[in-house]
């Protein structure tokens, strides 16, 4: 059964992850970003199935102990994971698939999937992306230095990964096609992911 290259990207809130990311699904022939699973209700905009998929916290902890995440976690105060069932599916329909878990996820989604491909975005700085996170305004004061003091945590964990980039300021492409090269690359390498479907 072919299995598409699995490619986890982590970075720190604000350090452009997102924004990288849709680069990459738009330029990328078939590639997928698979949709993580959360607790945490919707932001205005964000769709079932598109976004993320939706659970209540009751619901997330009951598919917890029914054995259908590949890998779980306590990410800002809400739960986030990765179904197996649905990955599996995702990996098989296409050629690229990225996940963006945290470095936590990232460590438990490399010890199922030895063979997944973990690229880490790193900011220029933390004041770069104090700043970055001050433009988005999107946080309140206490979140946000909740998610700087989360930044520091994360970049220590960038050695961990396969590959290290960093999203300069103003950047944005540039990083998108390096990322983008790393991925042709890598996936001349053919791998096998051990997900059995379940």
């Amino acid at each position: 059964m072919k299995q598409g290259l699995l490619v986890i990207i982590s970075a720190p809130s604000g350090a452009g992850k997102d924004t990288i990311i849709n680069g990459l699904v738009r330029e990328l022939p078939d590639a997928k970003l698979y949709v993580t699973a959360t607790s945490r209700p919707p932001r205005p905009g964000e769709k079932q199935g598109v976004d993320y998929y939706f659970y209540t916290p009751e619901k997330f902890r009951e598919a917890i102990e029914e054995g259908l995440f590949l890998e779980w976690s306590m990410v800002h105060d809400d739960f986030k994971g990765v179904r197996k069932d649905a990955l599996a599916e995702t990996l098989r329909q296409h050629a690229v698939v990225i996940i963006k878990p945290d470095p936590q996820g990232m460590r438990k989604l490399k010890e199922e999937l030895p063979q997944a491909l973990t690229i880490f975005i790193m900011p220029p700085s933390i004041e770069s992306l104090r700043r970055r996170l001050e433009r988005r305004g999107t946080e309140t004061p206490e979140a946000r230095s909740l998610r700087l003091r989360n930044a520091e945590i994360e970049m220590a964990a960038a050695p961990e990964y396969d590959y290290v980039v960093v999203n300069e300021d103003g950047k944005v492409a540039e990083t998108i096609e390096k990322i983008k090269e790393i991925i042709r690359k890598e996936a001349e390498r053919p791998r096998t992911y051990d997900l059995d479907g379940k």
